[in-house]
């Protein structure tokens, strides 16, 4: 391995994007048919909003390594966050065929399934991946953020807690509870979540509106 292959994946996981595509560029320069690489500067792309260089950075990732779970996955979030849900959908159907067991592109799929208006294979998704892995905390918040949306905010709320029993620096699980707390009337606990909200996330772009919430909340 590289240092650049090694240094662009640590900047990735920092959330230094931009400079991670220079890095991994280097090292696909390096190491041309190493489909981790392009992976991971797909990765940094798509954080980057750059989604068709994702996409072209994943496309030849599996022309590398066709049995590759991860760049199908990454490939159908890519697809999924410009609009582009049937690419997505026949990219995860293929990444469960290569991974049937992969709590993450369940998740995922429900996610997109969702967005489409599909609800109820949108739930047996979420639930099938918390079938496959328990203590997903993504998988948690993102079903609360269904029933949420459905009004049933004491479901919501149970989905919250378990998101940040299992992972105490998600941030969003904080905010979307502490919102579903405020619907039931539960000010205190709202306060409280909207707090570590704000603490956790100090460049959040709805800062402002937290902390008025925050602010209002205080009062009372």
């Amino acid at each position: 391995m590289s240092f650049e292959r090694a240094r662009g994946g640590k900047l990735v996981y920092l959330g230094e994007y931009r400079q991670a595509v220079e890095v991994l560029t280097q090292a696909i320069e390096l190491e041309p048919d190493d489909a981790d690489i392009y992976i991971n500067r797909g990765a940094a792309y798509a954080a980057l909003a750059e989604y068709e260089l994702a996409i072209a950075d994943y496309d030849q990732a599996i022309e590398l390594e066709p049995d590759n779970v991860t760049a199908y996955n990454n490939r159908g979030l890519a697809y999924a966050s410009r609009g582009d849900y049937e690419s997505a959908l026949r990219d995860y159907e293929q990444a469960m065929e290569l991974g049937p067991r992969n709590a993450v592109i369940y998740n995922n799929r429900g996610v997109v399934y969702e967005a489409q208006g599909d609800q109820d294979r949108a739930l047996a998704d979420y639930n099938r991946a918390l079938e496959l892995d328990p203590e997903y905390a993504a998988a948690y918040y993102t079903r609360g953020t269904y029933h949420a949306k459905r009004g049933d905010n004491e479901r919501a709320i149970a989905d919250y807690d378990q998101a940040i029993n299992f992972n105490h620096k998600l941030v969003a699980a904080y905010y979307s509870r502490g919102v579903a707390l405020g619907l039931q009337g539960h000010y205190e606990q709202a306060l409280a979540d909207f707090e570590k909200y704000l603490d956790l996330a100090p460049r959040a772009s709805n800062r402002e509106q937290v902390e008025a919430i925050v602010r209002s909340l205080r009062k009372e």
